[in-house]
């Protein structure tokens, strides 16, 4: 695809639909570093920004965690996707057109810049001076990733393997990467941290199917092989591996936090 920021375009429907929330002990971490860095020189309301915010999973969590009183805006330049976010956004969520290396928001005026199952997507590096210019001191700069655990069992294994196979150069550790490493490299970022939650997700074979068409990685495999034969391959790993029909897929989520110096 020429234009990367349009990826999801065609997925958007299963992206709503079907993908995962967060869990809440990575939430409250996020919520209790946002709130130690606090200053008196903030801007009032705090300005929240949830960069690569796809369909709004990720914002509106900020509100629910947060409440009602900062400014929260999802940054996202998908156009189908932001318009599902807008679509379903609650009361005080807004939603504007930007990239992450490039959002349109002034120097030092948010108290928080999220990427949540985004930040593969970025120019990290860009991304985290962007981060840096954003935030005000004291401010946090937040990477949060839900990730299947291949290590935990067959299954995601298995899964794993179909999209080595068929997809385009597909590798399971792609996100395996040295975020704190990176955040502590970026002028002006401090004093990253790690936090991570096990979890199963348990869903039944039409949500693991629909799950598993939301993402980038498996269009990349119905466009090597075809749909039909993209369904009848997930299909046949949830016959394989839990006949019974209850599809538990092991997660390892992680939270990386830094500070903006100042």
């Amino acid at each position: 695809m020429a234009d990367r920021t349009q990826a999801f375009d065609q997925l958007t429907d299963d992206y709503r639909r079907y993908r995962p929330d967060y869990p809440a002990v990575l939430l409250e971490r996020l919520d209790g570093h946002v709130r130690a860095g606090e200053r008196g020189s903030w801007p009032a309301p705090w300005l929240m920004l949830d960069v690569g915010a796809g369909t709004g999973i990720s914002t509106r969590a900020l509100r629910r965690v947060f409440g009602p009183a900062p400014r929260i805006v999802g940054v996202e330049p998908g156009r189908a996707m932001r318009r599902t976010a807008e679509a379903g956004a609650p009361e005080g969520v807004e939603f504007v057109e930007g990239r992450a290396e490039e959002v349109p928001f002034p120097d030092s005026s948010a108290v928080l810049v999220l990427a949540a199952q985004a930040v593969h997507w970025f120019d990290r590096p860009a991304f985290y001076a962007e981060a840096a210019r954003l935030l005000a001191p004291g401010g946090t700069v937040a990477v949060l990733n839900n990730d299947r655990d291949w290590t935990a069992g067959a299954f995601v294994d298995a899964y794993e393997g179909l999209l080595e196979e068929y997809g385009d150069d597909h590798r399971r550790d792609y996100r395996a990467y040295d975020t704190a490493g990176e955040m502590n490299a970026a002028d002006g970022l401090a004093d990253a941290v790690e936090s991570s939650a096990s979890w199963t997700r348990v869903l039944d074979p039409e949500g693991f199917v629909g799950t598993a068409l939301s993402s980038s990685k498996v269009a990349a495999v119905v466009r090597n092989i075809g749909e039909r034969r993209t369904r009848d391959a997930l299909a046949a790993l949830v016959a394989e591996h839990f006949p019974e029909g209850e599809v538990r897929i092991p997660y390892t989520s992680r939270l990386f936090l830094a500070r903006r110096e100042g």
